[in-house]
């Protein structure tokens, strides 16, 4: 698992200066802050790739929060009001943040956050020896797809108020996605598992401007986005395939076919209040993109029938595409009781792509045109329930082409939705607060046999809170969504309940989550060409899961000095994969009441796979930190 190491110390170095120069040269501002480092011990017996899935934490130093805050004394003579640094999980934990932000009230606001996140996966299920193995009902060893690679976002915001009505914003993304992966591909009858690097960029630059006057606010906006990924797979070496009793192999294979695009977002929102009674929002979205691609594939091996073969192929292409976007909403009230709710959508997609690929030309044309309209109610029963309730209309045509050397197909296919709601809120005091919704639509001549023909959703959810410091909330939610043209049929249910009490010295709170899913279709399979005249058969495919997930907390302050507290979380899914995973956390934090802090912790994790036992795993942290408050 990789780990991309921060300099620490240069980097807080460099972004101290400038707060504790104010601080030491003047002494006449607030300056505070904390810190806290240690060092963190992790022992895993069983899977380590598992654990890294999950958790994904090492050994070692840690700087696990540092805060900095600077405010001067006197704001009118200072050239900002606040300044403000983070630091969070600094050291090689697979979620990083840092922060700045500086403020000067009234005129401008700056800020800068960073996230990074380290996402590994390698779930084998089997050794690869197993694979196959008939006494186990398998012909797989598992996902042979592996990633390990760091997401890094920056993201910069700089507000200006140029007046009492306006203002402007500056803002920029920038997204990296670095590291290493695996993917598979069929060839010659058999799979092939190839190394697959990962080295994607984005930069998002964006511009905007609002001007509000009395009843009318404008926001204009302009984006600009350039897009850069550095797409590449490789054989690692001569392979026989997952399957070596065939006569397909590989030599080598190697396919760069680095694609970069940008694109173009040019955005105008309105907001009108022309009266008490009416309230108008619009919205103008125009977008552009230009992707360029470029393909070079060197490959040589056998057949399936043991014949050798070898290709160098290379190839290049684009996407153009065009999108339009109008979204016009009206609210107006009718009196105290009633308002009437209504909406225009409309949404047009134009794109033309072509690849060129060994002298083969692949060329698709896309024209997709949506609109929807809706209309909905409310109604104010008492000042204790609102009812509300709208239809929805929708029609999508999609006009398209696509050729390729062996066929070329057209068509034009329309779909049509059509839907409903209804909803009750009821708020019998300032304590309690219940709703309930229902929604229900039906599709005519969906697009793909994945897309439903008909979807109802039902959801429930409930508060209590008192002013002695104890609140519940629940929800239920139901979701069933089904094709009849292919029999997919999928259902999804899913409870939450949560208790909490909190009073100055106690924090103690409690979920639990039951999720219950339910897909199935019933897969028509037909012989190929050349295996006889057998006719179509029927393969269903089901997958189930029940959930349960309990999680737990508590926080006790026993005096000025200690402060205990502990956690857990309990998952537990039966179903077509069952597993268990027992996370239990407890620690302890001294106050020596000169602003030193000591915190000890431990954490215990069991991971259990009900099958096959190969991924089980079991973890035990600790953790140990000294910090200072000023």
């Amino acid at each position: 698992m990789r780990h991309m190491r921060t300099p620490i110390t240069l980097a807080v170095c460099a972004l101290l200066l400038p707060l504790a120069a104010p601080a030491v040269a003047q002494d006449d501002g607030s300056f505070t802050g904390q810190f806290q480092v240690g060092v963190r011990s992790v022992d895993v017996s069983g899977r380590h790739e598992k654990f890294a899935e999950d958790i994904n934490l090492d050994d070692g130093p840690r700087l696990f929060n540092l805060q900095l805050d600077y405010v001067p004394a006197d704001a009118l003579r200072t050239a900002v009001d606040k300044v403000e640094l983070y630091i969070n999980n600094m050291g090689g934990d697979p979620f990083e943040s840092m922060g700045l932000s500086i403020e000067k009230y009234g005129r401008w606001d700056f800020d800068w956050n960073r996230r990074k996140s380290t996402y590994f996966y390698e779930d084998i299920i089997l050794p690869h020896e197993l694979a196959g193995d008939p006494t186990l009902g398998l012909a797989f060893a598992g996902d042979f797809h592996h990633f390990d690679f760091d997401r890094v976002q920056d993201t910069l915001d700089f507000d200006f108020k140029l007046s009492d009505r306006a203002s402007l914003n500056f803002g920029m993304q920038r997204f990296t996605k670095q590291g290493e992966s695996t993917t598979t591909i069929d060839l010659q009858r058999d799979e092939f598992e190839f190394d697959k690097p990962i080295d994607e960029s984005l930069n998002d630059y964006s511009v905007g401007f609002s001007y509000a006057w009395d009843k009318v606010t404008l926001v204009l906006e302009e984006k600009i986005a350039d897009y850069e990924n550095a797409y590449e797979f490789f054989l690692p070496g001569r392979s026989l395939g997952e399957d070596p009793f065939d006569g397909g192999t590989l030599d080598f294979f190697f396919l760069t076919q680095p694609y970069d695009y940008t694109s173009n977002d040019h955005i105008l929102r309105l907001t009108a209040r022309p009266n008490d009674r009416l309230i108008v929002k619009a919205m103008v979205d125009l977008q552009t993109l230009d992707l360029d691609v470029e393909a070079d594939e060197h490959q040589a091996g056998t057949t399936f029938a043991g014949v050798p073969f070898e290709s160098d192929l290379q190839g290049s292409g684009g996407i153009e595409r065009d999108l339009e976007l109008f979204d016009v909403d009206v609210t107006y009230r009718v009196n105290e009781k009633l308002a009437v709710v209504g909406g225009v959508k409309q949404y047009s997609l134009d794109q033309q792509a072509d690849f060129t690929f060994g002298g083969a030309l692949n060329a698709s044309d896309w024209q997709i045109d949506t609109t929807s309209i809706q209309l909905g109610v409310e109604y104010s029963v008492s000042p204790q329930v609102l009812v509300s309730a709208g239809i929805l209309e929708e029609s999508r045509d999609v006009d398209f082409t696509w050729s390729d050397p062996a066929e070329a197909v057209s068509e034009d296919e329309k779909t049509d939705q059509t839907g409903y709601y209804a909803t009750l809120a009821w708020r019998p005091n300032r304590f309690c607060r219940v709703e309930v919704s229902f929604e229900d639509s039906s599709y005519d001549d969906p697009f793909t046999l994945a897309s439903p023909t008909d979807r109802q959703r039902v959801r429930v959810r409930g508060r209590y809170g008192n002013e002695n410091g104890f609140n519940v909330t629940g929800s239920y939610a139901m979701n069933d969504v089904e094709n009849s043209n292919s029999g997919w049929d999928s259902t999804y249910d899913q409870a939450d309940l949560r208790l909490g009490y909190r009073r100055d010295d106690l924090n103690v709170s409690f979920g639990y989550n039951l999720v219950d899913m339910d897909r199935s279709i019933d897969q028509i399979v037909s012989t190929p060409p050349g295996f006889g005249a057998a006719p179509p058969f029927l393969v269903a495919i089901d997958y189930q899961a029940e959930a349960t997930f309990v999680d737990g907390r508590v926080r006790y302050e026993a005096n000025e000095d200690w402060t205990l507290g502990a956690d857990l979380r309990m998952y537990d899914n039966d179903g077509s994969f069952g597993l268990k995973r027992d996370d239990y956390r407890a620690w302890v934090e001294m106050d020596f009441g000169t602003n030193y802090l000591l915190h000890l912790g431990y954490r215990t994790v069991d991971y259990d796979e009900e099958r096959f036992n190969f991924d089980d795993y079991d973890a035990d942290i600790a953790e140990i930190s000294v910090g200072y408050r000023w």
